[in-house]
């Protein structure tokens, strides 16, 4: 069975974004190493779920980006995000931007996920979407967290976890410390 994966970019104190949703704390920290390493992690996955806001972002920016993007390894990964899977989670959008492989969940996210889960392929990674993340927490559908840590402390914004009704026991899987300071940590469910 495929599993579900949320790889999200977090500050110190578990802050995901600003309080306006900036995310320019973590573009300074950003590097080759985990360029890489972020490459590694999407050719793991084929499919890709996403909130509304988070789709539309990544939709401006990655649409049609390897026609004119630099390095080899960027080129790849644009490729990899343009011909992924990416299923759209929105009580709000009525069609979608024409975004290659994009379509609007249509089902419960619960019933959506388990047949997602069920189809022959790679992983299934969630990118941001906070709303989306806890949604997929408390109905039990998260197989792996990957927090990417950042050394960054925010005095004020979204909180990951905001709002978690109930404990969800983790175990470590797996710790990734860059030279830049930044660290992943993966933890799966007990």
């Amino acid at each position: 069975m495929r599993r579900l994966i949320v790889s999200i970019n977090v500050t110190l104190n578990g802050m995901m974004a600003g309080p306006h949703g900036e995310m320019d704390w973590h573009m300074p920290y950003w590097d080759d190493e985990m360029s890489h390493h972020a490459a590694e992690q999407l050719g793991s996955a084929d499919t890709l779920l996403l909130g509304r806001i988070t789709y539309q972002g990544m939709a401006a920016y990655w649409h049609g980006k390897p026609a004119y993007f630099g390095a080899r390894a960027d080129i790849d990964y644009a490729e990899m995000m343009n011909s992924h899977h990416k299923v759209v989670f929105s009580k709000s959008l009525i069609q979608l931007n024409g975004w290659h492989n994009s379509r609007l969940a249509v089902n419960t996210l619960a019933h959506e996920v388990k047949a997602l889960k069920q189809l022959p392929g790679k992983d299934i990674l969630v990118y941001g979407s906070g709303k989306l993340v806890m949604a997929l927490i408390q109905r039990n559908l998260v197989d792996e967290y990957r927090l990417w840590v950042y050394p960054v402390v925010l005095n004020n914004g979204r909180l990951l976890f905001k709002g978690l009704q109930k404990r969800v026991g983790l175990k470590p899987a797996q710790v990734k410390v860059f030279g830049n300071g930044v660290v992943i940590l993966s933890y799966e469910l007990t």
